[in-house]
């Protein structure tokens, strides 16, 4: 006899309103987003606004030293804003050693970086590009004056903002490397600690203290007075090279003009509406469209065949990926119709998924080394990297979608928990550490290069309708962020609100075993007597939990008002006006 299981179901996912719908990580992300269409503000015042203030709120996430990806329907047409990670011009393939006699975490057996030098410390830092990015985007498509979009967030680093139970858990995760930055130990710790929560209610008992960041308030000044240039060649800029000049960093002021840019998306038609995602920048992009396309050809959505498009897409992913400025990479041949095709029919006659072989490791080092399948018609490149280490995490999101038809999908981030753990002490700017998603190993689609764009994870998308915008969708959550994002997507494309898909269950079948939402322990059992791993995500409701990403929608809803919706699961906020 099976037993029944009842779980946690969430109530309430998403909100309605007219105006504008936003979701995002933190409130004041939100609140200032809401600020902005009070101001008379468009989707774009209104992201911006919300990106700027969680670049200052959310350092365990992201900063506006580090790198992001936006996706706008405006004016009719779909555009994407690159200011992705970039390693400096000095930058080589055999900066760091691998030090293969370290785990990265119990069990898992993944070669990682002497000292950690590639995720933490002045050499993990890439090319600071959110700030430029940020501010293209808004003199591109909105209506308000930069020094009126920042003000929530100058205020924010001058006030402050509370330290929560994850803030200190994260500064202990980090202790000491925030402690061997003294900037970073001043700002983010209290006598070398990380600042006390009252962890059993703030309502009653005690106020968190507040993480205030003036340095960083007065750069935010400086960029509203004098515009961009300030961050690309001016006094904040000069801070960031001066810092690097003095802990032996490598940016330099040809660097910093490496200016972000607008493009064109890659698109792909789901049978219910088009789905639009970042072109041919090494990111969540094209990962998103081969899952995409793969799960159309299976049919149904279902958890088990997101599970096997998961699998196959991301042993693509780890070997074939790289920046194509630099390294050919087969971004059409992945999505074209034979390939998938392929691909489906394994699947559907019942092939087991793509594990990899007994001493290869986890999936992203055995797929660097070994190519699951040839995308190409003729001879494919040779990569052969000795090992590779895991992707990093730290990320935020915003979704926004305005009564005129503008849709914003905004990510950006630090690529790991409080970047590179070093805060420029000219500007209270905290560096990413964008080095850490190279292959540190050389000889890989993605090992190092100067000037070489790394393989992210971000992955912000559009899905259109009728030439329209219907929804803006991403998440925060390293490589889960992907297939979070293709879940939601499909189930959008095939007709469901906002509130019902972020609601759903999610899987995600980017490693070496199948992830699986609590609520979905028969499609568990299904699996194990396949003889797939599996590994149950309890909802504990983590204030961040990572294990299946934390996706935020902005759309449309079946009477044409706006609707917003966070991820229940764990912490996030949605408005709408």
């Amino acid at each position: 006899m099976s037993a029944r299981w009842s779980r946690q179901r969430p109530v309430g996912a998403s909100v309605t309103g007219q105006r504008l719908a936003i979701a995002a990580a933190r409130e004041a992300s939100v609140a200032a987003a809401l600020a902005m269409v009070g101001r008379g503000g468009n989707a774009m015042d209104a992201a911006v606004a919300a990106g700027f203030v969680a670049g200052v709120i959310e350092p365990m996430e992201t900063t506006l030293a580090g790198s992001g990806f936006m996706m706008v329907q405006a004016e009719g047409a779909t555009h994407c804003v690159e200011f992705g990670p970039r390693a400096p011009l000095a930058a080589r393939a055999d900066m760091f050693s691998i030090d293969s006699a370290r785990m990265l975490d119990a069990g898992l057996g993944v070669s990682v970086v002497e000292h950690d030098a590639n995720t933490q410390g002045v050499l993990a830092a890439g090319v600071p590009a959110t700030m430029p990015g940020l501010c293209l985007a808004l003199a591109r498509f909105g209506r308000l004056p930069l020094a009126t979009v920042l003000q929530p967030a100058i205020t924010a680093a001058y006030d402050g903002f509370p330290a929560d139970a994850y803030f200190a858990l994260e500064a202990l995760a980090h202790l000491a490397a925030l402690r061997a930055d003294p900037a970073a130990s001043a700002i983010f710790l209290r006598d070398g600690l990380p600042p006390a929560v009252p962890h059993l209610g703030t309502a009653t008992l005690g106020a968190a203290q507040m993480i205030r960041q003036p340095m960083l308030g007065r750069s935010l000044e400086i960029l509203a007075a004098q515009g961009v240039e300030a961050a690309i060649g001016g006094e904040i800029a000069q801070g960031l090279l001066a810092t690097h000049r003095s802990l032996g960093g490598l940016l330099t002021a040809e660097d910093l003009h490496q200016a972000p840019c607008i493009r064109a998306p890659l698109t792909l038609d789901l049978g219910g509406g088009f789905v639009a995602c970042l072109p041919d920048a090494p990111s969540g992009g094209v990962t998103v469209l081969q899952m995409l396309a793969i799960l159309r050809g299976l049919g149904p959505a279902s958890s088990r065949n997101l599970l096997f498009a998961g699998w196959h897409a991301f042993a693509d992913r780890y070997h074939w990926l790289g920046d194509p400025e630099r390294v050919p990479v087969p971004m059409r041949e992945l999505l074209a119709p034979d390939y998938i095709a392929a691909i489906v029919a394994g699947i559907a006659t019942g092939k087991a998924p793509p594990f990899p072989r007994p001493g290869e490791g986890p999936p992203w080092e055995a797929f660097a080394r070994r190519a699951l399948r040839n995308p190409y018609a003729g001879e494919a490149p040779h990569w052969a990297p000795l090992s590779a280490t895991e992707e990093v995490a730290g990320t935020t999101h915003v979704s926004v979608m305005d009564g005129e038809g503008m849709a914003v999908s905004l990510t950006h981030t630090a690529a790991n928990h409080f970047g590179a753990k070093v805060v420029c002490p000219r500007t209270g700017l905290l560096l990413d550490a964008a080095m850490g998603w190279f292959n540190a190993c050389p000889g890989a689609a993605n090992s190092i290069a100067g000037g070489k764009r790394p393989l992210a994870n971000m992955a912000p998308a559009l899905l259109l309708k009728d030439g329209a915008a219907h929804a803006a969708i991403g998440a925060p959550g390293g490589r889960r962020i992907i297939p979070a994002v293709a879940s939601l997507l499909r189930q959008m494309a095939d007709g469901a609100d906002a509130g019902t898909a972020i609601a759903t269950p999610r899987v995600d079948g980017s490693g070496d075993a199948a992830l699986l939402d609590e609520a979905l322990i028969e499609t568990a059992e299904m699996l194990r007597g396949e003889g797939i791993p599996v590994r149950l995500v309890a909802r504990e409701h983590a204030p961040y939990g990572y294990e299946l990403a934390r996706p935020m929608i902005a759309a449309l809803n079946a009477t044409g008002g706006l609707e917003a919706a966070a991820d229940p699961f764990s912490t996030g906020f949605a408005a709408a006006l």
